[in-house]
């Protein structure tokens, strides 16, 4: 048997782990999550039980690793959309729309999330990582956030924004992403207070 380096060794260990979340990614999306076994993950992904466990102690600590994935992606999109725009209004609007679209086309593992596994640990997980961020955002710049201060700003913010998300995710509000998330950029501007004007000049960033 060839000697493996400790890095062979981390990246081997690495793509497993994300064979496992890819494999449960899919099965989640197309079966839901309570109807997901471990046993049926495995499989998909090619590898054991006792493997799996390695990684993850039981089904709900893999779901909690896959939330946490998805929303680093979701971060990430945001991120990059984030650099092409100077600083002010327009982020904010940038920052929501690309978060939404990003997410809402998920597809099926969208609803998983933001419905389905809607258990406390799962939903605070999702909301945390981007209340976080806004939070930060508005730290960064409190004339942006309204009389409320960052924090109340932040929990406002995201409160809205997952409650539409899941009125989106059970058919109670029509729309597709795109208009879904212009629309919630446009309710977050307003909500925070800033005038008409700086609010159609944010939103004409999302036409560029």
């Amino acid at each position: 048997m060839p000697y493996r380096t400790p890095a062979d060794v981390a990246r081997r260990k690495a793509e497993m782990r994300a064979g496992i979340l890819a494999a449960a990614a899919r099965l989640i999306a197309a079966n839901g999550y309570a109807a997901t076994t471990v046993q049926q993950i495995v499989r998909e992904a090619g590898t054991s039980v006792g493997n799996c466990y390695f990684y993850f102690p039981d089904k709900a600590a893999l779901f909690l690793a896959l939330l946490e994935e998805i929303s680093a992606e979701i971060g990430r999109a945001v991120d990059a959309a984030l650099a092409q725009v100077p600083p002010g209004p327009a982020q904010l609007a940038v920052a929501v729309y690309t978060g939404v679209t990003a997410l809402l086309e998920r597809g099926d593992l969208a609803g998983v999330i933001l419905v389905e596994a809607n258990q406390p640990a799962f939903r605070a997980v999702a909301l945390n990582h981007f209340t976080d961020r806004v939070q930060r955002f508005f730290g960064a710049h409190p004339e942006l956030c309204g009389a409320g201060g960052p924090t109340f700003a932040a929990y406002a913010w995201q409160g809205a924004i997952f409650n539409v998300l899941e009125g989106v995710i059970t058919q109670h509000i029509p729309g597709d992403p795109a208009m879904i998330g212009r629309q919630l950029a446009r309710w977050n501007l307003q909500a925070v207070g800033l005038p008409a004007d700086q609010v159609e000049q944010a939103l004409a960033v999302l036409d560029g």
